[in-house]
């Protein structure tokens, strides 16, 4: 009976115990136990180990090529009998690889499958891959495993070997939902793929369960001895640090010294933190804020301890809980909680003029902010009164480059203005509108334009500046800085011409496609394309899928009708670009084939032949007419519409089509230096040869260099046409000149300037610059102008106005000034008065039709080219006078004629 009972606790035993449930699937010794086959690549059955004294000491192994022609290469084996997943579900595998890449360990049966991908970091090295199934513990017909080496990728052929399939169960940690936001606990969220460090880094029982660590799990690290060894987490792919860019990690270390944190492996630069140990054999939770790398690209986090030291034998350390997650609010810069911190005071100390402060002063509405104490200011006789504090130790900038501040409002109430004063580089600012009076709001001044000025050493607040509200009352509160929240497109207005950048020109929808397409962090970033935001593109399987960019309308190709994309393409294709779904019938450019893979390629389809025609839809095709083998990812960026060349009316500053807005100051003093961007505006003397009602400022200031200038670099090359000359109109209140410089020659030719004095004041007059001295082929893509070239700056700000640049023939004539006579060609139109419908007669040369009223206001806009006759509907238009004008294909005005709508 005793003998009975030992064998029953025996058998009991056993059946609990994780080895004797262990089941070995293939290990190669003596031939292969199942039978393997490739559907796709070559199975070479069991091979001799070629690292016998790694992780893997078997004599054999299996070995498996790679097809390079399927980006899935099918390599499976079917098992005489389903497997028993109901204990057994946790799988085991050894892998050696050629390349860092991935794998797919893949369970499949009738109607039941499972699959788990793993990351592959460490290439010719034999590492073990567990697999958790323990959801398919239910499944009954699982007789087939299915390996998928290098999965995703087409053009590899390698050689892969793998060994010991065992499955076993799976523990306390079975079924855990991986947590995206933990890297490594050492217990049971051991998400990490680890490359360099892996062979070095064990986890045990925790050595020293204290103070901030007391998990029973930790990581221990056998510090090599060297200066920069590093443990290194791979992540295959770009590291989403869009909102999770704090990494954090637990360290019990035995010396000072510092811990380095490290970004890298991507197509952007490294980033580094060095994070300093004060602390030894103790566990301390050590922090790394890579919030200036949310729009980066890297793929690996690599973790030096004691870094740069060289290391002693037995330098041994712990680590845990390594996570990425969310940067922590920061500290206040002022709350008024315990006094002022900073030392608010109205500019130079004169009340009179810029108010008074009290703080802290008791919270006049907590409801809208819980803080019981705020800063009150009450403004003085200034129309810029304004609050100032000294920031003794400065700001930082850098990482955290946007100011929040709460501010309650009285119902005068509309903007804020947050000024940084810096020695070197003057005063900086950001105004924010307030959405609401009477209560609390926050407001978020983003300063990134200005984030590498390191020496701001004193904050301006101007409540309604340049506004008269003497003795009216602000409150405002909670001064922190932060990474940029403000929308960075926020204010920019649409250049048109533009149909998608992926940043801030996202000017026109998409209608088929539109599922498959997704704005991600450009995959390499180069001089071809340096973007940060692209395009991603998934191609479906078929052989006439296209992305669709719809107008809104019809696109207006009179003038910009060549098609510019930028292509990142992991294929040798073809690519079509098709014009479609309006009056006119669908036109497609010819096809254009990808040769340079894997790189940035700008593309460009000529549409000019459809400069007039009424098209509704854009129609992109990837590898047009041909059924891919997977679905391709397709990089796209800066997708517009540009002239064939700049020639003709150039810049007219009255559409955006006419008008080049790139412009950028140089060796212009403090305008430049304020980043001071170039502005159209009204114009300041609408009479003789310009009425138009926009023209260009350029502003030479007080402390100018005497070669102050604007450039502009253009997407298209200058074409004169045989014509070389140049022409523009320029406004100046003093008596000097005008220079006009062409550069940047794609073909190499010299740059050429030409300066012309002007020779009246105070009105309009057009210059005239000879370039006949211009290569034919020079091919010039800068334009650059001047103001009173080699003449020396005067001491004050000197306003100049220009308009109406014009290279070659043509000239820039425009619809708003409808009651000035235009010299240009009568159209014929009938009848007129006219009440439902109008006919224009004896077009010739004419592109399109443009129906403007009498305050300046486009009405309706009619393609007409290659027509001799036109007929615009007047329906809904309030009886009145109309004007017409028609402009060529070059977007020069070729005619005109007024009517009556009864």
């Amino acid at each position: 009976m005793k003998r009975l009972l030992l064998f029953s606790l025996l058998i009991l035993t056993l059946a609990a115990s994780p080895v004797s449930a262990q089941v070995t699937y293939e290990t190669f010794e003596g031939g292969a136990a199942l039978a393997w086959t490739a559907a796709d690549g070559t199975y070479g059955g069991a091979v001799a180990n070629p690292d016998p004294a790694g992780l893997n000491t078997s004599g054999f192994a299996g070995s498996y090529t790679k097809s390079n022609a399927h980006a899935y290469s099918l390599f499976l084996a079917t098992l005489a009998a389903p497997i028993d997943l109901s204990v057994n579900n946790q799988f085991k595998i050894q892998i050696y690889a050629p390349v860092a890449t991935s794998f797919i360990l893949k369970l499949e049966g009738s109607g039941e499958a499972i699959e788990v991908t793993k990351n592959i970091a460490n290439a010719n090295v034999w590492q073990e891959y567990t697999f958790d199934f323990s959801a398919a513990a239910g499944f009954t017909t699982i007789n087939k495993f299915i390996l998928f080496f290098d999965p995703g990728v087409t053009t590899s052929g390698d050689t892969y070997l793998f060994d010991n399939i065992v499955a076993m169960p799976a523990g306390a940690c079975a079924g855990t939902t991986p947590d995206p936001l933990i890297l490594d606990n050492f217990e049971c969220q051991r998400n990490a793929t680890y490359g360099v460090g892996w062979d070095i880094l064990v986890p045990l029982t925790n050595p020293d369960p204290t103070g901030v660590n007391t998990s029973s799990m930790v990581g221990q690290y056998t510090d090599p001895q060297d200066q920069w060894s590093a443990l290194v987490i791979d992540y295959d792919n770009p590291i989403d640090l869009s909102v999770n860019n704090q990494i954090k990690a637990k360290v019990w270390s035995p010396k000072t010294g510092q811990i380095l944190f490290k970004l890298e492996g991507g197509v952007s630069a490294p980033a580094e933190v060095f994070v300093n140990v004060t602390q030894t054999n103790t566990w301390v939770e050590y922090s790394a804020d890579f919030s200036g790398q949310a729009n980066a690209n890297h793929k690996k986090i690599a973790i030096f301890f004691n870094a740069g030291v060289q290391a002693q034998p037995g330098d041994i350390y712990y680590i845990d809980d390594i996570t990425v997650g969310v940067q922590p609010p920061p500290p206040a810069l002022e709350d008024f909680e315990n006094g002022a911190s900073l030392g608010w005071g109205p500019l130079n100390n004169s009340t009179l003029n810029h108010g008074t402060f009290t703080g802290p002063f008791a919270n006049p509405d907590p409801s809208g902010n819980p803080s019981a104490f705020v800063g009150k200011y009450t403004k003085g006789a200034s129309l810029f009164s304004t609050l100032t504090a000294l920031l003794p130790a400065g700001i930082d900038l850098s990482s955290k480059p946007q100011l929040n501040l709460q501010v309650w409002a009285p119902a005068a109430g509309e903007e804020v203005t947050l000024q940084l004063s810096s020695a070197i580089n003057g005063v900086k600012e950001v105004t924010r509108e307030i959405p609401a009076t009477g209560q609390w709001v926050d407001l978020k001044f983003s300063f990134s334009d200005f984030a590498t000025i390191t020496d701001f050493e004193r904050i301006n607040i101007l409540f309604n500046g340049g506004t008269a509200n003497q003795g009216s009352i602000w409150y405002f509160d909670n001064l922190t800085q932060s990474s940029s929240t403000v929308d960075p497109c926020e204010g920019v207005s649409p250049i048109l011409n533009i149909v998608d950048d992926f940043e801030c020109q996202r000017n026109y929808d998409y209608g088929a496609g539109l599922d498959r397409l997704t704005v991600k962090p450009n995959p390499n970033v180069s001089a071809a394309n340096s973007s940060l935001s692209v395009g991603e593109y998934k191609d479906p399987l078929d052989p006439w899928s296209a992305l669709v960019v719809q107008s809104g309308g019809a696109w207006n190709l009179a003038v910009n009708n060549q098609l510019r994309i930028k292509i990142w393409s992991p294929i040798a294709a073809p690519l079509l670009f098709k014009l479609e779904g309006g009056t006119s019938p669908a036109f497609e450019a010819p096809m254009v084939q990808v040769t340079a893979t894997s790189q940035w390629v700008e593309y460009v389809a000529d549409f000019s032949s459809q400069a007039a025609a009424n098209h509704a839809r854009l129609a992109i095709f990837f590898n047009a007419g041909q059924t891919p083998a997977q679905e391709d990812l397709y990089y796209i960026d800066d997708i517009k519409w540009t002239r064939a060349s700049y020639s003709g009316c150039i810049d007219d500053h009255e559409t955006p089509s006419s008008t080049i807005s790139n412009f950028k100051y140089f060796a212009n003093g403090a305008i430049e230096a304020a980043g001071t961007p170039f502005e159209v505006v009204n114009n300041p003397n609408k009479s003789g040869i310009n009425t138009s009602d926009k023209v260009g400022l350029f502003v030479k200031a007080a402390d100018a260099l005497p070669f102050a200038g604007m450039y502009a670099d253009l997407d298209v090359p200058i074409d004169f046409q045989g014509n070389k000359t140049v022409k523009a109109k320029v406004l100046m209140d003093h008596i000097g000149n005008f220079a006009v410089k062409l550069e940047g020659s794609a073909t190499g030719a010299p740059p050429i300037e030409i300066p012309v004095a002007n020779t009246v004041t105070n009105q309009w007059e057009e210059l005239t610059f000879d370039f006949s001295a211009a290569s034919n082929t020079a091919q010039y893509k800068r334009l650059t102008i001047f103001f009173d070239l080699t003449i020396d700056a005067t001491g004050s700000n000197v306003s100049s106005y220009f308009d109406d640049i014009v290279i070659g023939e043509g000239q820039c004539l425009i619809a708003n000034s409808l009651w000035d006579k235009l010299e240009v060609p009568v159209l014929q139109v009938f009848p007129n008065p006219a009440a439902n419908q109008i006919t224009v007669d004896n077009l010739t040369r004419e592109a399109r039709l443009d129906l403007w009223n009498m305050q300046g206001q486009l009405i309706s806009r009619t393609d007409v080219w290659g027509q001799t006759q036109a007929e615009i509907s007047l329906e809904g238009l309030q009886p009145g006078i109309y004007l017409i004008s028609a402009y060529d294909r070059d977007g020069v005005l070729a005619g005109s004629v007024k009517f009556v709508k009864q």
